[in-house]
This record gives structure tokens, sequence and C-alpha cells, in this order.
């Protein structure tokens, strides 16, 4: 580590159980909108490695879904045959896996993420019986030794899954494990021979996401592809005629990410060939989870990146890869030469590129679906129905762009699909590379490389300011792990900028440091904060009101006060748009079964659970038990 590297180190705050521990010179410490975040997660700039250790049934897998083989090694309760989340849900019988999970020797590397999940498909198909999952989850599940002492039926969550198509999630919670926050993680990477040569212990705290209030963390039985139900108290199952049989989905998930520690770092042995990292939760003593593991010098890595050129751009040569994500675009100029006009085509290039100024793809293409399940695309990653359903994983998926603007008119979409600004595509869910269902019914889908231009029209009526191509990609490379959203600006109808409209911020008091939002779920700046609605507007991937504060209340260590609107929302206008949704994050069930059947209505129509209740009484009579700001 240079000595820069270490003074950038040493200006690190670690998060303890409050967030209001930060004492910084710099603009971070500042409130208001926001400042430039920290980044100590630099992968081959920075001290250390993240690692990301991931199971499911017993078995390592890769993020793509695939399970890791145990190679020539004898693991005594690794299974010989693994489930493949690829194979589909339900899932189907297990088999032989093949995938390897490869680490660099004598790099640095800390444990930013642990994920083990035990699932089951179609097995408890009771729609009125929570007992038996709950049965299952104590007496049978891999996490049977765990102390199920307190455990209770949490919130029964509904959520649509498609038009007229619902899931019913049902969550167990209080358990005393889940409740812990003395409990630790010891890592301990063994030779081939079974020789432990380094061991480092992390602790709970020690990561900013350990407990179910993240939603990544989770024991829960939910049934997808059902329609709502008629009315409160309903014990009757209802099929939705678009999607088929119901599929029942049981599991225990314990996970723990998003390290606040990257002093606590362990060097990978310097070996070759075959070898396991074990992870024993004090939890769970004598149950160790085992990861089998190929060890790969640096210099033995295959020449599978590329070199790039002057302007940034892929050449024909090869290198090998680092580790690390970078995202570029570049824009095609406008007809004017300095900023686009309504009804006017914006023309970019994306580029994937690793830490080191390497591209991940050559200059036209990226890789396909198949080299992305085959662990052949350089780690460039791609959606994942399999991780989405079944192992509940958001991380690994989404991988594409958006366009939207101007960023002044960008605003939270209350009880209405209309959108207040431009945005390409209209719906929530990015422009995939590889667009999910189409596998099925286009011959040869999995193995076409998606290209790397796109082209976007401006309607006509496209109002002037600063617009945003929005970049969201992820990659797993040697044990690592990596998520980036990032904006890339250009112009329309005049070269003067504009910005976002400052409703709320204030995110960089809490969020700074290790604990910057650069560095969990979707990689996106603190600076722009705001383009979380851009894509959070609806209940197909979750309002960005309910989100944020049901994530924020229950959070033990988000310890401001939760009554205090002023923190976050920076003028009073942004807190008097209430809704069912927005209040439930702290208020469940505020009005009772008042408003059951506004749940289940959706956005294009009016009202509805995310329809602004400030219309019909809140904006009159602001609760008066929260602290609002002054204008």
């Amino acid at each position: 580590m240079t000595m820069l590297q270490r003074l950038l180190f040493l200006s690190v705050v670690v998060l303890t159980s409050s967030c209001d521990v930060l004492r910084t010179e710099d603009v971070e410490g500042t409130r208001g909108r926001g400042a430039k975040a920290f980044d100590p997660y630099s992968s081959s700039a920075s001290g250390a490695i993240s690692l990301s250790l991931l199971q499911f049934n017993g078995c390592a897998i890769l993020p793509n879904g695939e399970p890791v083989t145990r190679g020539s090694l004898t693991l005594p309760g690794y299974p010989d045959q693994c489930q493949n989340l690829n194979d589909g849900a339900p899932l189907g019988p297990p088999r032989e896996p093949t995938a390897r999970l490869q680490v660099t020797p004598g790099s640095l590397y800390f444990l930013r993420e642990f994920t083990a999940m035990d699932a089951v498909t179609n097995v408890h198909t009771d729609f009125n019986d929570r007992r038996t999952p709950a049965t299952w989850i104590r007496k049978q599940s891999r996490f049977k030794s765990l102390d199920w002492t307190g455990l209770t039926i949490g919130r029964d969550d509904w959520r649509t899954y498609g038009p007229g198509i619902f899931i019913r999630e049902t969550y167990y919670e209080n358990a005393a494990w889940m409740i812990s926050d003395d409990d630790t993680l010891t890592i301990e990477v063994l030779d081939a021979d079974g020789v432990s040569r380094v061991k480092e212990v992390y602790g709970r705290r020690d990561f900013l996401a350990e407990n179910s209030v993240t939603g990544r963390t989770r024991v829960s039985w939910a049934i997808y592809g059902i329609a709502r139900p008629e009315s409160p108290g309903d014990t009757t199952l209802h099929q939705s005629d678009s999607y088929g049989p119901p599929l029942y989905h049981t599991g225990v998930k314990v996970s723990f990410a998003n390290a606040t520690n990257p002093f606590k770092s362990f060097r990978m042995p310097q070996l070759t060939g075959e070898g396991v990292i074990r992870v024993t939760w004090s939890h769970m003593p004598d149950e160790p989870f085992l990861f089998p593991v190929n060890f790969v010098p640096e210099q033995d890595r295959q020449a599978t990146c590329y070199e790039l050129d002057a302007d940034g751009l892929a050449t024909n040569k090869t290198v090998p890869c680092g580790f690390g994500l970078e995202q570029k675009v570049r824009f095609q100029k406008p007809s004017n030469g300095k900023y686009y006009m309504p009804g006017e085509t914006v023309d970019f290039l994306v580029s994937l590129q690793d830490g080191d100024g390497h591209g991940l793809h050559p200059r036209d293409l990226l890789p396909s679906l198949n080299q992305y399940r085959g662990d052949m695309s350089n780690g460039v990653s791609y959606f994942n129905e399999g991780m989405l359903t079944v192992f509940r994983d958001t991380s690994s998926s989404e991988s594409g762009y958006k366009v939207v603007g101007p960023l002044q008119d960008l605003k939270v979409v209350n009880g209405t699909f209309q959108l207040p600004y431009f945005a390409f595509p209209q719906t929530s869910e990015p422009k995939y590379f590889v667009e999910p269902g189409l596998l099925p019914y286009v011959a040869g889908y999995a193995d076409a490389k998606p290209a790397t231009r796109y082209a976007v029209g401006l309607p006509d009526t496209a109002k002037p300011g600063t617009y945003a191509v929005i970049l969201k990609n992820h990659r797993s490379f040697m044990g690592e792990r990596l998520n980036r959203m990032d904006p890339f600006f250009f112009q329309v109808g005049q070269e003067k900028a504009t910005a976002y409209k400052e409703d709320i911020g204030n995110c960089q008091i809490c969020h700074n440091g290790v604990n910057s939002l650069s560095n969990l779920h979707h990689g996106l700046s603190v600076d722009h904060v705001a383009l979380c609605k851009t894509c959070h507007f609806d209940e197909t991937v979750g309002h960005v009101s309910d989100l944020v504060h049901r994530l924020h209340m229950g959070s033990r260590k988000y310890d401001q006060s939760k009554a205090d609107c002023r923190l976050c929302h920076l003028n009073r206008e942004s807190t008097l748009r209430p809704s069912i949704i927005a209040c439930n994050g702290c208020h469940l069930e505020a009005h009772g079964t008042q408003y059951f059947d506004l749940e289940f209505e959706e956005m294009q129509k009016t009202p509805n659970a995310y329809g602004n209740c400030a219309q019909a009484c809140h904006a009159a009579t602001p609760p008066t038990r929260h602290l609002l700001p002054a204008q």
C-alpha cells in the first residue's frame, strides 16, 4: 500500500451503532444536497479487495447462480450434487456442479459479504397454513440449530408481480439470533490438505446490512403469481388467469453485507490449485460453511480483457483483466455541436472497464447471456431470474441504461403512472442489455451479443436543461462483487446546465466514507440520490417513499429522531405528499382496513396506495407529532 493510500485509509471513519459520529473537515460533513463520496473500495487501486461469499442449499454459488464444484477435494458436508439457480423455478433436481470460485493468492482481501440461504419450492402449498413452513424452518432447514426463541409471524406483504398478478410474502421475525448483535464470523483459508493458512474474525457490527431490516436477511414463506384477495381476511387463494400454477417458496436467508471496516483484511495465502474458504458463524459453531476455491496467481490470468486507445475505446489487443468496475459513455456530437435539440436522437456508446483501465468487452459488443452464465464474460453480469426469485438477490440484476431529464423536473410520482419528465424507457426498470423473458421465444438469443451503441429519440416537446444517461451494471471477478450506477450528462435545448431540485438531502451525514451510498446496493453516489426516484416509482420495483422510510425507520443504526422529518426533507413541500405506502413504513395499518382496496389498485388508477393523501386530509392538518421544515 502506498503512503497516499495509507493516509486515505486513516481518514475513514468507521460506523458504530450511531451514524452521528462523523466529524469530517471536508464537504462530506456538510448539510444539504450532498457531497463527493470517498470510496475506499476502489478495487486494484485500494488497499484490499472486497470478497463476497454466497451459498445456496449447502453449495457455494457464483453471483451468476452457478453452483461451485468441490473439485478433487474431500469436503465432509459439502454436497456432491447441487441445485442450479439457472434451471429456473420451481427448483430442479440437484446435479453435479462445474463452476469454480477463483481468488488471487498474495492479494489482500476483506470480507464484504457473507450470504447463505436454505430454501425449498412448491413444498408448503397450503394458502392458509403458516405453521408448517415455520416448522420446516425451525426443525428441518440448514439453520435448524439456530436459537429460534421468540419467533413470531411478522408482516404479511402483498406486492405486484405484474398486471393483476401478486406476490404474498409472510415474514417470520424476532427470533433470538435475528436480533443478536455480538455474534462473529471467523474466516479461514485452508490449503488442499485442510491446513488453515489465514484467519480473520468479523463481528456482525462490522457490516452495515446485518439484520432483517434491509431485506437481505429474511425468513419467509411466499406465494408467487396469485390474484388479490377480495376482502380483508379473505382466506381463499385466487388464481391469476395470466400466470399459471402459483410458485411457493420457503426460505431462510442469512446475509451480512457492506463491510464498514476495510482495515480488517487478510492476505490470501501464496498457494496454487485448490483450497477452501471456511466460514464459522458463532451461532452455528459446529456447522461451518465451506467455499471451495481455486488459487490463480495474477501472472496466470488469461488475456481476456482489451487495451484501450487514446479515446478510451477497446482495441483488438487483449490483456489480463484486473479488479473493479468503471463505466463510460461516449456521446455522438449533436447537430449544432453544443447541445441536442428536441426531436433529435441521442446516440451514445457504452464502455465497461476494470479498475486498471482495461476494456471488459470488445468495442462494439457486450458478452452474451451464455458467456455470463458460463463465467466467461470477464465478470460482466446480467438480469438473473433465478437469483432474483429463488435466492432473493437484487444485487446482481437489471444491468442496462435509462435516459431521463431534465434534472430540475425529476419528481416523486404519487398516485399516477404519468411521469412529469422524459424517461426512456418509461417503465421503472431500465432498458436491459439482455432482455428478460426473450430466451424461450427467440432462437439463439442466449448466444447473441448485445451492441454497445444505442440511440434514443428525444420528443419534440423535450424541455430544455440537463439530461442523463444512467448506467447500471454489475461485475464479479476473482471473488470481488461490485455494483455501479453512474449518470452521464448531456444538454438539451440550451448550453446552461440545470440541477436537481433540492427536495431531499443530508444523506452524506451518515453515508460517507466506508458507508457511502457508492458502496451500498446499486452503487449510486450520494451526489445523485435524486435519481432513485426515476426507477423506484411504482409497485414493480418498490416505491422510493416506502423503501427509504421502512429501511431507516426500522434500522437500529439510525438513531436520529424518527419524528423529525427535517433531517432528510429540505423543504416543507416534500413532506406534504403522504400516502398509505409511505406512512406504512412506520405506522403499519394506520387506517386499519379502511383503504384495503386501494393497496391493490394499479398506478394508472387513482386514488391508489401511492396516491397523495395530502389532497384529502393531511395538507390541511399535517401530522402534529412530526417536525416538518418551516417552508
